[in-house]
């Protein structure tokens, strides 16, 4: 695995070389010609290492008596296919498959994934149909979307990646006005879950109801949202978006669940789930400033998180496992944490900020971000710096090293690995 690795990125790195010395400035105007199949593809490796931190609790259920070392090579390699097929004069298929191959700790593990494949029916210029597995995006957060009730959540490592979305039956509206309410839209859709179908949406098989109500009144945006199942999963929520200034505008998103399932950890390690009400809610800002670094500050609230005494009684059953070295009661914090701490805004308060300018040190493509995440509760942190190179046709690399920082009782200073360098090699075609 490591010499195909190798292998491929080297083969990267002499195709980059060839492209940067054939760069053809000519026009087709054939090439913008409407297509029956436009069809792209995406080949993506990603090399790195991570550093293992071996005072980790997590380290010492699983890991300690294995003898790794104090850093792990990891690799990734993803290929992705999208695009879209011209069925008839109405109607458009669109397609997006990813193959994913991930080796860490000496690991290696396949997955493929059809995201999106649904057809469309343009019925007229106002109404749009579909059926299909689709991913819908509904929200105005950018680290995280609870009003997002018919998609699944974003990855913080990679925000942008393509997600996989839900088969379903769905009808869009559209209308332009004249007026200080200038544009509107209806989205609804029907989704089943059954067994073998869409069975992670939810716990039972249920039929259920989503919809999306999008106003554009004067320069905000605002959109209202509601979901109705048989298995009763019930949600409300809605969101909006306002420009105060050409460089300067404020979001938030506020959704309510009426029997949502949570998880406590008693003292003695056991999960209690329970269901109630719960509210999540997000608040956010973004503003360009006159050296052209883009800010992004948002205030996450999950309802349905953990709190600070609930990881407290996992730490201290985990601490009194490893002391007398239960077996069964290791097995049985390693499966807790994987189930239920280890995933994204595991608690209930989180501050996002991300900084980004194009064009760093002057060079015109290299861009450089940098990002955070931290946990108000127990004020652990975790960082990400990223430094991309565009300057190559259809390549993108990146080089991105993050960090986990907290003390012994904290969500990411328990992390079992406690930094991360990795470097990316994108080329589409």
């Amino acid at each position: 695995m490591k010499q195909y690795c190798a292998f491929l990125l080297t083969f990267c790195l002499i195709l980059s070389a060839a492209g940067a010395s054939a760069d053809d400035y000519s026009f087709d105007v054939g090439a913008f010609a409407p297509k029956r199949l436009e069809i792209n593809y995406r080949l993506d490796l990603r090399p790195g290492f991570s550093f293992l931190e071996k005072d980790s609790r997590q380290y010492r259920l699983t890991l300690a008596d294995k003898g790794w070392r104090r850093h792990q090579n990891n690799t990734t390699l993803m290929a992705a296919t999208f695009g879209s097929y011209k069925a008839g004069d109405n109607s458009t298929l669109i397609f997006d498959g990813l193959l994913t191959v991930n080796r860490f700790l000496d690991q290696t593990r396949d997955t493929q994934v059809l995201n999106e494949a649904w057809l469309r029916f343009d019925i007229n210029t106002s109404l749009q149909a579909g059926i299909g597995k689709k991913t819908f995006k509904w929200g105005k957060g950018y680290a995280w979307n609870p009003v997002n009730f018919g998609g699944r959540q974003k990855d913080l490592n990679d925000i942008d990646l393509a997600l996989s979305g839900y088969s379903m039956l769905f009808t869009q509206f559209t209308r332009n006005l004249s007026g200080y309410l200038s544009n509107t839209a209806l989205t609804m859709a029907l989704l089943p879950v059954t067994e073998g179908l869409n069975d992670d949406f939810t716990e039972n098989d249920s039929l259920n109801f989503i919809s999306q109500y999008y106003m554009l009144l004067g320069d905000t945006d605002i959109d209202f949202y509601l979901m109705a199942g048989t298995a009763g999963n019930h949600k409300i929520g809605a969101d909006f978006s306002k420009n105060l200034s050409s460089n300067h505008e404020i979001h938030a998103e506020l959704a309510f669940q009426r029997e949502q399932r949570s998880y406590n950890i008693a003292a003695n390690g056991q999960i209690i789930s329970e269901k109630h009400g719960r509210t999540s809610f997000l608040a956010g800002t973004r503003y360009l400033d006159h050296r052209d670094i883009t800010y992004i500050l948002e205030y996450l609230h999950n309802g349905a998180g953990l709190d600070q005494s609930d990881m407290q009684n996992y730490f201290d059953a985990t601490d009194l496992a490893l002391a007398t070295a239960n077996k069964a009661a290791m097995r049985q914090a390693a499966q807790n944490y994987t189930l239920y701490l280890n995933r994204q805004f595991a608690m209930r308060d989180y501050l996002y900020l991300k900084a980004s300018k194009p064009e760093l040190f002057g060079h015109l493509y290299i861009n450089g971000a940098f990002f955070s995440i931290v946990n108000l509760a127990d004020k652990s942190h975790s960082n990400t710096v990223e430094v991309s190179y565009t300057g190559l046709t259809n390549y993108i690399f990146t080089l991105r090293l993050t960090t986990n920082l907290g003390n012994h009782n904290s969500e990411y200073g328990q992390k079992l690995s406690s930094d991360r360098v990795e470097l990316r090699c994108q080329y589409y075609f």
